[in-house]
């Protein structure tokens, strides 16, 4: 499942807007961010930016593909940014895309378990933190696996 870079910039324009990192009322801005967005978020990410707002900032960025801000969006593209744009409005959070492996994926959730504080569980999930834990994971299995097939190789020798 992959977002339409319409809708993440919908989202990512109620963010700012949200943020007081626009150079305008919304209302005024909505109908050039809406169909020219290069014209109107950039310079809205960089003040979000250096208002330190990164953190709140990263799991809507994380989602963007790199040519969101190539050119005006087509109709369709406006559509979805009308809907990006009410569903950040109104506080619809945005559902972890899934990564490709999910027979792995399964496996590793059955074999581990992870013990974390309330506040720390509660930050993964708002901010996208479950590829960042799998990501652990891999790496983990990766070492294991690889400490066993030294342990083979010592004792073939």
């Amino acid at each position: 499942m992959s977002y339409s870079r319409g809708y993440l910039l919908g989202r990512l324009f109620a963010f700012l807007a949200v943020q007081g990192a626009l150079e305008g009322a919304p209302a005024q801005l909505y109908p050039l961010a809406s169909t020219a967005p290069p014209q109107v978020l950039p310079k809205a990410l960089a003040t979000a930016i250096e208002a330190g707002k990164e953190e709140e900032l990263f799991p809507l960025m994380k989602l963007l593909p790199l040519d969101a801000f190539d050119g005006p969006l087509n109709r369709r593209e406006q559509g979805a940014f009308a809907i990006g744009y009410a569903h950040e409005r109104v506080g619809y959070l945005v559902p972890l895309l899934e990564e490709e492996g999910d027979d792995m994926e399964q496996e590793l959730t059955e074999r581990y378990e992870f013990r974390v504080a309330p506040q720390l569980k509660e930050w993964i999930k708002t901010n996208g933190g479950g590829a960042f834990i799998r990501a652990i994971l891999r790496a983990e299995r990766a070492k294991q696996s690889q400490g066993l097939t030294s342990e083979h190789s010592q004792e073939d020798t």
